[in-house]
């Protein structure tokens, strides 16, 4: 149930975006967003090669607002996500479940591209994950893990597509606010607390840009190092690459890549399949569909 009232309430957010793009007026505020929804599905009958009926769906939400005046220039981000597929009489799985919201504040020094600035960036999920093909242990869920990574830098900007900033006084908090993981330890946590507090650096680069007509990359990479040990880094890296087809329909392949310190991955095995050592690996996720899209913006 959990699952449809995410995928009701995205998709609320899909129709309202819509409806935005008739009534939006000028404001000073520069707001750019995209809702989409996409689908995949394949139906077999009799088919000799063999395989199975599948339904796969996602709801994307992209949201850029950006404020400017005199020298104070105010940036913010928002990404939603969510996905379900169903392969034959498999049970309802996820394929896609991420928050993440970032928005920086900087003063312009001089008549420089650079600002003095503070940064914030959040992630986290919507829902309950599992450690699938098991269906009962539960790997993560809202808020475990969560990451809230704050800190005073400075920032480059060129124009609206281009924004790149250091934060050399950072602090990252991870929060697992579920009892049962962070009693395992999960993501770093100490097994008596739901929240850790880490001090470091931050950097964070943002690039959008046309390459060649109607198609349209967004990147936005973040790393984070530990002054205890600096020389590990965590990072994540989200790509998309929109396609657009006509107003209403657009396809989209979208990436992201995880690299963390304190997420424990399964990198060796016994002969009867047991996990025998855990260790920080590479974790990727990519996807590419097709399906509906609005576009929203407002300018000064």
């Amino acid at each position: 149930m959990k699952n449809y009232l995410i995928v009701g309430a995205l998709l609320f957010v899909f129709v309202g975006a819509r409806a935005q793009d008739e009534v939006l007026q000028d404001t000073v505020w520069r707001i750019n967003g995209k809702a989409g929804l996409v689908f995949n599905q394949v139906a077999l009958t009799n088919w000799a090669a063999g395989g199975q009926n599948s339904l796969a769906g996602n709801i994307l939400f992209n949201m850029t607002a950006d404020y400017t005046k005199d020298k104070w220039k105010w940036n913010n981000a928002v990404v939603l996500g969510y996905g379900l597929s169903k392969q034959g009489d498999d049970p309802l799985n996820k394929t896609d479940d991420q928050i993440l919201l970032n928005t920086t504040v900087g003063y312009k020094l001089s008549s420089s591209p650079w600002y003095a600035s503070f940064n914030a960036n959040f992630r986290t999920q919507f829902a309950d994950g599992f450690n699938l093909p098991d269906d009962s242990t539960l790997v993560s869920t809202f808020m475990a893990p969560g990451y809230l990574v704050a800190g005073l830098g400075i920032k480059y900007e060129k124009g609206e597509n281009f924004k790149f900033s250091v934060s050399p006084v950072t602090n990252k908090t991870t929060f697992v606010l579920n009892d049962v993981l962070s009693a395992q330890g999960a993501y770093g946590v100490d097994t008596l607390s739901n929240v850790r507090a880490e001090f470091g650096a931050f950097a964070t680069l943002f690039f959008k840009k046309e390459v060649v007509k109607n198609v349209t990359l967004t990147t936005l990479y973040t790393m984070f190092g530990n002054y205890e040990d600096i020389g590990a880094w965590d990072i994540n890296w989200d790509l998309m690459v929109d396609f657009k087809i006509n107003e209403w329909l657009s396809a989209n392949l979208t990436t992201n890549l995880i690299y963390d310190q304190d997420i424990a991955i399964p990198v060796e095995r016994a002969g009867d399949g047991t996990v025998t050592r855990y260790g920080p690996r590479v974790q990727f996720r990519q996807a590419l569909g097709i399906g509906l899209v609005a576009n929203f913006k407002s300018f000064r």
